[in-house]
C-alpha cells in the first residue's frame, strides 16, 4: 500500500513535457518529387503580337489569323459594295442617257416638222389674205405664231441639253484626269508635275492633239505615253553614246633573219675553195 502511494507522488512530480501540434496542410500544395526546381508556366508564352489598326496588340495564338482574316473580308467586303455601288450609279447614268437621247432625238424630229409647215408660209401676202379673206387671215396668222413659239422653245430646250452634255462632259474629263494623276502618283515612281507636262508635250510631238488627249486619257493610256517616251529616251540616248575605240594591238617586231654569206664566184676562188665547192656541188 505504501509502494503503491510512492509511485503515485513520483508520477506527480514526474514534469509533463507539451506536444507540439502542427497544422494540417494541403497535400495538393506540396511540391512533387522532382519538381522542387521546376519553373512556372509563363502567361505570354500563349500569347502572339500583331498589327491591328495601326497598333501593336497580343492575343492569343491563332486569334491572329482570324483577326485578319476577318479584316480581309470587310475590306473586300467593302471594295465589292463600293464597286456595286459605282456599276448602279454608271447603269443609272447611263440610262439616264438613254432617255435624254430619245426625248432629244423626239424633239428634233417634231422641230424638222414644224420647220418645214412654217415654211409654207414663207411666200404668203399676209395683207392681201387678210383682205381676201379676214378670218381664215387670222386662222393661219394665229397658227403659224404657235409654231413659231414651238420652235423657239425646243430650240430653247435642245440648246440646254448641249450645253449640260459639255458640261457633263467636262466634269467627267477633269474626273478622268484627276484619277490618272492619282494613279500616277502611286504607281510611278519618282513622278511629279513636270513628269507629267514631259508626258504630254511629247505625246504631242508624236501628233497628238489636245482633243485626242482629252477623250482618250485614262490610267492605261498614261501609262503607255510614259513607257514609249522613256523607251524612245534610252534608244536615243544608246544611239547617241560614241563608240568605243577599237583596241590596236602593238605590232610584232620579227627580227630580221640573217643574210645569208654572198656566194663566191668560182673564177676569184683559190685552189682550196675551188676544191671544196665542187665536192659540195657533187655531194661530197
Amino acid at each position: 500500500m505504501d509502494g503503491e502511494q510512492e509511485s503515485i507522488a513520483l508520477e506527480a512530480e514526474t514534469p509533463i513535457e507539451a506536444v507540439e501540434h502542427e497544422e494540417p496542410t494541403d497535400p495538393g500544395a506540396l511540391p512533387l518529387e522532382g519538381e522542387e526546381n521546376a519553373e512556372l508556366p509563363n502567361p505570354d508564352d500563349d500569347l502572339e503580337e500583331f498589327d491591328w489598326n495601326g497598333q501593336k496588340i497580343k492575343g492569343p495564338k491563332g486569334l491572329k489569323d482570324g483577326v485578319l482574316m476577318q479584316a480581309d473580308y470587310t475590306r473586300k467586303t467593302q471594295e465589292v459594295a463600293a464597286t456595286r455601288k459605282e456599276l448602279e450609279e454608271r447603269a443609272q447614268q447611263l440610262q439616264q442617257q438613254f432617255q435624254a437621247s430619245n426625248e432629244e432625238l423626239t424633239a428634233r424630229g417634231h422641230l424638222t416638222v414644224l420647220k418645214s409647215q412654217m415654211a409654207e408660209y414663207a411666200n404668203v401676202n399676209w395683207n392681201q389674205l387678210s383682205a381676201d379673206d379676214p378670218i381664215g387671215a387670222q386662222q393661219h396668222w394665229m397658227r403659224y405664231q404657235t409654231m413659231k413659239d414651238q420652235v423657239s422653245a425646243i430650240e430653247g430646250d435642245l440648246s440646254e441639253r448641249q450645253t449640260q452634255r459639255s458640261l457633263q462632259a467636262q466634269q467627267d474629263t477633269a474626273k478622268r484626269f484627276e484619277q490618272t494623276q492619282e494613279w500616277a502618283k502611286t504607281n510611278l515612281k519618282g513622278w511629279t508635275p513636270e513628269t507629267d507636262s514631259q508626258v504630254v508635250e511629247w505625246a504631242k510631238s508624236k501628233g497628238a492633239t489636245n482633243q485626242n488627249l482629252l477623250d482618250a486619257m485614262s490610267p492605261m493610256v498614261y501609262e503607255m505615253l510614259y513607257l514609249a517616251r522613256l523607251g524612245e529616251q534610252a534608244i536615243t540616248k544608246k544611239l547617241a553614246a560614241p563608240k568605243p575605240a577599237p583596241i590596236v594591238e602593238p605590232l610584232k617586231i620579227v627580227a630580221a633573219k640573217a643574210n645569208p654569206p654572198a656566194r663566191k664566184n668560182l673564177a676569184d676562188m683559190d685552189m682550196d675553195e675551188y676544191v671544196a665547192a665542187r665536192r659540195k656541188q657533187q655531194g661530197r
